[in-house]
């Protein structure tokens, strides 16, 4: 019986956490910005350059057209959202190219974060970024969840 009730508990707490993970999911949709992609020094060392970027969220999923050109497809996004501020992380891959590590802040228009790529030849290779957002991130969305008195 008890094991019975347990297993009643885990799939509800499964289930309330699809539902938060589902909240979040297309958080940060309609924002998309250009930013200048900097290398760290030990970047610069293995001859590596920065370079300009255009990013963008839609359909819960984040696009990077520098390295879409190089075969890293539109990947599912981890979004935050607070009032005038974003957080977000990213992990796309390419078959040719390797792994790429986003981790970035949005704060009303602007666009900063840090870039990890691991090559396919072993190479990691990090930089920062930094740029302008077009679309200002306000406040999150009110809660659907009815408001409890106290009383």
């Amino acid at each position: 019986m008890k094991s019975n009730r347990f297993i009643g508990f885990v799939g509800a707490s499964m289930m309330a956490l699809a539902v938060v993970i589902a909240c979040y999911a297309g958080v940060l949709d309609g924002n998309h910005g250009k930013i200048k992609v900097i290398p760290d020094q030990a970047t610069v060392d293995m001859g590596e350059k920065g370079f300009n970027d255009t990013l963008s969220f839609a359909d819960g999923k984040f696009t990077s057209a520098f390295f879409l050109a190089r075969g890293f497809k539109p990947a599912a996004y981890n979004g935050e959202k607070e009032e005038n501020e974003a957080e977000f992380e990213v992990e796309q891959t390419s078959v040719t190219n390797g792994l790429i590590n986003w981790l970035g802040e949005i704060r009303a228009k602007k666009l900063v974060g840090r870039l990890t790529w691991k090559k396919k030849d072993g190479r990691t290779l990090t930089y920062n970024f930094e740029g302008t957002n077009d679309e200002a991130v306000g406040a999150p969305p009110p809660s659907s969840e009815p408001m409890h008195s106290t009383r």
